[in-house]
């Protein structure tokens, strides 16, 4: 089925994870992405093997294929005068140009916005940044765990404060795309502009301005002339009734809220303690905020005496937001995510297959988007520059001085 994209061409100079999941999801929706990889690869080719090296090959590497499903691979040597000559060619034929590559290397290149803006007018330039363009960190190295996690406060902040504190220990890649999606929703809205103006445009996207919005809730209360709530807390200033608590089982739930008088109202039948609402320590917010140590032991004991199911029906029958606190382990095998199509089963290039998250784009229109492994370093090298019109002999002549792979 045709998608939305299609008949636009993206050059993806990127590599990790931010950038390459916004080609990806360009792909999904019909663009034909040119990943442009160093003749020695991406590094994250690597990293995704190096997570299971006796599992992740070569030829099986999900973790590479989930931000580069649907791509065609071509591998230049940018310092080159040749592989240079190759990319100005493919930017002479785009739409969009996808980079996280930094600002000063991109300078040193030729490869800026400003360096390209006026050579190429109608293209649309989306730059995955780390800490932004200015500034004495504009050409610090950045990944999410440091730029997204670490500098917007979550990792300090958001870990209970115990006497055996330590800061949460950052999930990999979840910050790194929550951005490349940022860029990719500006990509489509300026090709929308360019449909309508003929004219191209430049996107940011950072990593460490998408953590300060992504936190911003925190950010704002947090401010010492906003009242300034206390970071890190402990997990009884955690909005009891809501929060986390242990079952009879060893399990753990959830309750999404502790805001709402009515959730409040249902949290108390489900324990059995209706009277909660009517005692004169718990029957405001600001008296249970008075009196939150007793409180929130009475709910700690009393969910500590059924199991995690008995939770889990009691919620459904009081339209509670309770969930069982799940494993990534578990998301495999989760019924929910099976039936709505957010797994998939994938066939590696070595015949094996396995389970993996289906790509977010979910258009009536496009129907069921598949992820498609990626291929080897420069697996689509010679056709894409047999396209631009290259012979077999100069080819084999660009291979030999290391111009491409």
């Amino acid at each position: 089925m045709e998608g939305p994209l299609s008949g636009i061409k993206v050059v993806d100079l990127s590599t990790f994870v931010a950038a390459p999941v916004c080609g990806r999801l360009l792909a999904d929706m019909g663009a034909t992405v040119i990943k442009v990889e160093r003749p020695e690869g991406d590094a994250w080719r690597q990293t995704g093997i190096r997570y299971n090296h006796t599992y992740y090959t070569q030829e099986k590497n999900p973790v590479f294929d989930i931000y580069n499903s649907g791509k065609e691979h071509i591998a230049l040597n940018l310092k080159s005068p040749e592989g240079m000559q190759v990319m100005h060619q493919l930017l002479a034929e785009a739409d969009v140009f996808v980079t996280n590559t930094r600002p000063g290397a991109l300078r040193r290149l030729g490869l800026s916005y400003e360096d390209l803006k006026d050579k190429y007018p109608s293209l649309i330039y989306g730059i995955l940044l780390g800490y932004g363009e200015k500034g004495p960190d504009a050409d610090k190295p950045a990944f999410d765990t440091s730029a997204f996690w670490s500098r917007s406060g979550f990792l300090r902040d958001m870990a209970p404060l115990t006497g055996e504190y330590q800061p949460v220990l950052p999930p990999f890649s979840a910050g790194d795309t929550g951005t490349g999606i940022l860029l990719m929703g500006q990509i489509c809205a300026a090709l929308l502009r360019r449909a309508k103006t003929g004219k191209g445009d430049c996107v940011r996207a950072g990593l460490f301005h998408n953590g300060i919005f992504t936190f911003g809730t925190m950010a704002i209360i947090a401010q010492k002339d906003g009242g300034a709530k206390v970071y890190p807390t402990t997990r009884i200033d955690y909005g009891v009734p809501g929060g986390s608590y242990q079952c009879a089982d060893g399990e753990w739930i959830y309750i999404a809220t502790s805001y709402y008088e009515i959730l409040v109202k249902q949290l108390c039948k489900a324990i059995g303690r209706e009277d909660l609402m009517e005692d004169s320590r718990f029957d405001t917010m600001d008296h249970r905020t008075q009196n939150k140590e007793a409180y929130y032991e009475i709910f700690r004991e009393a969910f500590l005496q059924k199991p995690c199911a008995y939770w889990l029906e009691k919620g459904a029958q009081l339209d509670i937001p309770i969930v069982r606190m799940n494993h990534f382990s578990e998301l495999a095998t989760d019924e929910q995510a099976w039936v709505n199509g957010y797994l998939e089963n994938v066939t590696f290039p070595d015949g094996s297959t396995g389970v993996m998250p289906s790509s977010p784009i979910d258009m009536e229109s496009l129907g069921t988007v598949k992820t498609r492994p990626a291929p080897k370093v420069g697996a689509d090298t010679e056709s894409i520059l047999k396209r631009l019109g290259y012979s077999q002999e100069k080819i084999q002549q660009m291979k030999e001085t290391g111009a491409v792979k």
